[in-house]
């Protein structure tokens, strides 16, 4: 019984002392044995709860054998250490990774103490707002819509935050690969692209300033690439038609002339005869003589020998 009350006193006293100890350390340790470059970044999932990566590199004046420790501890709350450690090649804790983290408008401190057997390691601690350090991703359900007669049409979705935000506290932008040149959409979630061009774009996520949310812009998006290249000759079709109708015409004035065709259809035409014009002196020749009412006519009859006989 005294044995087992031992052990537990042993324990409790090696926890009090360790947690004594990253919250007051005493000894300061040599200046450059802390942690360098110690970058944290929180990541956002649509149906899981945020998750978050540490690393950093050992001090340049740290022992060989230095191991360190990385504790999280929210607002009026007990320190977590860090439940999954990155090691380097030579076995030292260079990163952390939480697997939930929570994110609110108050402040978290980090600490890294180390260990070494040849001297006091220096402690590192920071605080800082795990929303400033999101890395918010690419927006989501990126899509192009080819149904605009003057261009196309690109929508997107805002990604997911640990601050559950709405689309106002977004911003966008847009880069062009093939013109080199990044376009701003802020608060938009959509963008036009005139016709008929080729696209390659990429789109990145921000955040507003007004919002408790990161202000860096994350990382950029798969390229989406569509549209076509523009025609270089846009009245080439009106090219081959001019070109066409020409040759069209010249064979067929080579079998014109090659069949006398075209000389026959060139004859001129004669003009019609004006008969009033040319006979108006011999009016008499050409117009029956009509009798007048009441004029005598006398008709000779000329008789022959024969019929006199008879």
């Amino acid at each position: 019984m005294i044995t087992i009350l031992g052990f537990i006193y042993m324990s409790w006293l090696i926890g009090f002392c360790s947690a004594l100890h990253v919250a007051f350390p005493k000894e300061k340790g040599m200046n450059g044995t802390s942690v360098e470059n110690l970058s944290c970044f929180v990541r956002s999932y649509p149906f899981k709860a945020p998750t978050m990566n540490c690393t950093w590199n050992a001090g340049k004046n740290a022992p060989s054998d230095t191991q360190y420790f990385l504790y999280l501890a929210y607002q009026k709350a007990n320190e977590n250490e860090c439940p999954h450690y990155i090691s380097n090649m030579s076995g030292r804790h260079a990163g952390c990774y939480f697997p939930i983290v929570t994110v609110n408008q108050y402040p978290a401190t980090v600490t890294v103490n180390g260990s070494s057997t040849e001297s006091p390691i220096q402690p590192y601690v920071e605080s800082f707002r795990l929303f400033a350090k999101e890395q918010l991703q690419p927006p989501q359900n990126i899509t192009v819509n080819y149904k605009s007669p003057l261009y196309y049409i690109v929508q997107w979705k805002p990604p997911p935050s640990s601050r559950k935000v709405g689309s106002e506290c977004f911003k966008f932008q847009i880069k062009d690969e093939i013109r080199n040149t990044i376009i701003d959409a802020p608060n938009k979630t959509y963008f036009g692209c005139p016709k008929p061009e080729k696209y390659i774009l990429r789109i990145r996520t921000g955040g507003e300033s007004i919002c408790s949310i990161s202000k860096k812009f994350g990382e950029w998006s798969e390229p989406i690439e569509f549209g076509t290249e523009p025609n270089p000759f846009p009245t080439l079709h009106l090219v081959f038609s001019v070109l066409g109708t020409i040759l069209i015409i010249v064979l067929l004035g080579l079998i014109c002339k090659r069949k006398h065709i075209w000389q026959k259809l060139t004859d001129p035409v004669p003009q019609p005869k004006d008969i009033m014009w040319q006979c108006e002196n011999n009016m008499e020749k050409w117009v029956t003589p009509v009798p007048v009412a009441g004029e005598s006519i006398t008709v000779v009859e000329e008789m022959t020998a024969s019929s006199q006989k008879v």
